[in-house]
């Protein structure tokens, strides 16, 4: 009995607050679910009244590009030095000048008429100077004071038929392109309104209202009714991406001006069918949410039934587990889920203590692995210089030269690949052998380009390095530092022993660097970054951390057009010292 009025304790506590919490969460994701499926609706149909503008838009530019190319045109151009003394030729004229019009008129599919209007003269197979006197879409665009684009649409009748065809005509004013007349002509290109219209596409419920406008205030196309007026649109800079504007009645009216002539195009979605379409998507989440409440109530009553258990006792085995104290167990006899906690705390402490021994022979692991990654990719980029080096040799020299070379880059090979799990470290001899060696390998393709110097005392030739240590850096101050450098460069190696420390000095006369490069170097923003750097000088430095701690490394001075100094720090250390210890 007092193990379950427990229970019921606890779920008196505990259940008002979580049916509030997941009432709260339920709603929280109801409205943010609406608002997500809101915004991807509006943002489907801007995507939809993008692409229609862009393909009006397309519309657009062909018509122009129509009548630039009728401006051009050889025969159009004859208009300004046509002589109209002569009544013959001016007739001829007329007629293959009509012709090349009918000519470009049928290169385009929806062009209904091509007209050229010079000098009171009109030359078109569709119109006359009367069509144009009294088209009202002509003189508004003249009054306008434009030259040049779409003026309002019109229609013409077609030839031989019995009904007319609603135009957009393209108005373009053509001069002599020698410059020799200074008298303007009219192009007009006059193509089918219907086009527009047939383009035009309105979503299944969403989109009550789609319209296109021309620069005049002129509806060109309309399918469904907007309950916005053109008068009462929104302010919208021309030119900008496209505008979102949620009305008084809850429509969102999209408008976009980005076509030319100051078109608009106009999307009115209804706010009735969005959310009428968002609340069927969002009609399975009180499903869900009813469910999943049933389900955590049963999971609650279940488990509230475990936690009958000496908390206390618990709670402070965990605690010394928490500080440390691995090896403290907990001792609990019942027989239901409290002795299985117990057990369980138990195990978890003996298995913590072998995985912190696991552990740090794991960290041992890795950093021996990173030495070894950092050093395997050092012999890739070193085997493609010298293999290019060597294909270099191959068309310039002979066979003895190239044996010599090749002996050189066998003995530095078989060095460089020694650098296995067992032979991280060399003596500084035979690094000052690969140097050698290394030296003799370049000074094949660069000749007298380069000397290099070394100053080093005897006793400490014997001192343990990591293998691999000092060519890196002599090739970065061949390739970075000499060969960069006008006339021939020198390279001096140096070691000295300072407090328990050996120092390598690699200097060089080369072009050194800018106080802000050489910051930037010492910040490793350029020790690890770049192409042959990355290479040689951040594995150098990794290396020696990884083997003997952050406080060795390496440390660089430079001054430009002077030289570069890279000055390596690891512990002074001999063979026989390192196997004793």
């Amino acid at each position: 009995m007092k193990r379950k009025g427990i229970k019921y304790k606890i779920l008196n506590h505990i259940l008002p607050l979580i049916l509030l919490s997941f009432l709260i969460i339920g709603a929280v994701c109801f409205g943010s679910a609406h608002i997500i499926l809101k915004e991807q609706a509006v943002s489907g149909e801007k995507q939809k009244l993008e692409q229609y503008v862009q393909h009006a838009g397309y519309i657009q530019e062909t018509t122009e590009n129509l009548a630039r190319l009728v401006a051009l045109d050889k025969t159009v151009q004859e208009l300004f030095c046509k002589d109209q003394d002569d009544s013959f030729s001016r007739l001829l004229y007329k007629d293959n000048l009509e012709k090349k019009l009918t000519e470009y008129m049928l290169s385009q599919i929806d062009c209904v008429c091509i007209s050229i209007i010079s000098d009171g003269v009109c030359y078109s197979k569709e119109r006359t100077e009367y069509d144009f006197e009294n088209a009202a879409w002509y003189k508004e665009f003249k009054e306008s004071g434009k030259r040049t684009g779409f003026a309002p649409p019109g229609n013409i009748a077609v030839i031989k038929a019995h009904y007319k065809v609603d135009v957009l005509p393209y108005i373009l004013t053509g001069f002599d392109v020698t410059g020799k007349s200074s008298e303007p002509i009219d192009i007009v290109v006059e193509i089918r309104k219907e086009q527009f219209t047939q383009e035009t596409t309105i979503d299944d419920g969403l989109v009550q209202a789609f319209l296109l406008y021309d620069g005049y205030g002129n509806l060109l196309s309309e399918k469904g009714k907007s309950t916005v007026a053109y008068q009462d649109f929104p302010a919208f800079e021309q030119g900008r991406d496209t505008a979102v504007k949620e009305l008084e009645n809850g429509n969102i009216l999209l408008i976009n001006g980005n076509m030319k002539g100051g078109w608009r195009c106009v999307a009115e979605i209804s706010a009735q069918s969005m959310n009428r379409r968002i609340a069927d998507s969002l009609r399975f989440i009180p499903i869900c949410m009813g469910v999943t409440g049933l389900l955590l109530l049963f999971i609650l009553y279940q488990d509230v039934g475990r936690i009958t258990r000496p908390l206390h006792k618990l709670s402070v085995a965990s605690k010394r587990i928490g500080e440390g104290n691995l090896d403290t167990r907990v001792a609990i006899n019942t027989t239901d889920e409290v002795s299985e906690l117990g057990d369980t705390i138990n195990t978890m402490a003996e298995n913590l203590q072998q995985y912190i021994k696991k552990s740090i022979e794991y960290e041992k692991d890795m950093v021996n692995m990173e030495i070894d990654r950092l050093m395997l990719q050092i012999n890739p980029h070193f085997i493609y210089n010298t293999l290019s080096t060597i294909s270099y040799m191959a068309e310039e020299e002979g066979n003895d030269r190239i044996a010599c070379f090749s002996n050189a880059f066998i003995a530095l090979l078989q060095d460089t690949l020694r650098a296995e799990k067992d032979n991280y470290f060399t003596t500084l001899r035979q690094e000052i052998k690969n140097v050698e060696n290394y030296i003799t390998l370049q000074k094949f393709k660069y000749e007298d380009r380069v000397e290099v110097f070394y100053e080093i005392p005897e006793e400490l030739l014997e001192c343990r390095v990591p293998n691999i240590l000092l060519q890196p850096i002599v090739e970065n101050a061949l390739f970075h530092g000499i060969v960069p450098k006008t006339g021939p460069g020198m390279i001096i190696i140096l070691a000295y022993h300072d407090k328990g420390r050996l120092c390598i000095c690699v200097q060089d006369n080369g072009v050194g660097m800018t106080k802000e490069n050489l910051q930037a170097v010492m910040q490793d923003k350029k020790l690890m970054a770049g192409t042959q750097r990355k290479i040689g000088v951040g594995n150098v430095k990794n290396r020696i951390q990884y083997i003997y701690g952050t406080e060795y490394g390496l440390e660089i001075k430079s001054m430009l057009d002077v030289g570069t100094s890279v000055i390596l720090h690891i512990p002074c250390e001999y063979e026989e010292e390192r196997n004793l210890s």
